[in-house]
């Protein structure tokens, strides 16, 4: 299997509808990747302790 990535202006309705459609194939999957900091945030949200080197980051993030 092979993987791409696509950068596109999410506000662009052309750009938005060629997603749509090329998803709407039922032939393509979407993966999402989550950085270290969107991990620690679930694990943190989930009650889970976890040891992360920005506390302040992961602070502001989970508490707005």
């Amino acid at each position: 299997m092979a993987t791409i990535t696509l950068r596109y202006d999410a506000r662009n309705n052309i750009a938005r509808k060629a997603i749509d459609f090329i998803l709407s194939l039922k032939v393509f999957q979407v993966e999402e990747h989550k950085t270290e900091l969107q991990k620690a945030i679930e694990e943190v949200e989930a009650g889970k302790t976890i040891r992360f080197k920005d506390t302040k980051e992961l602070m502001k993030r989970i508490h707005g």
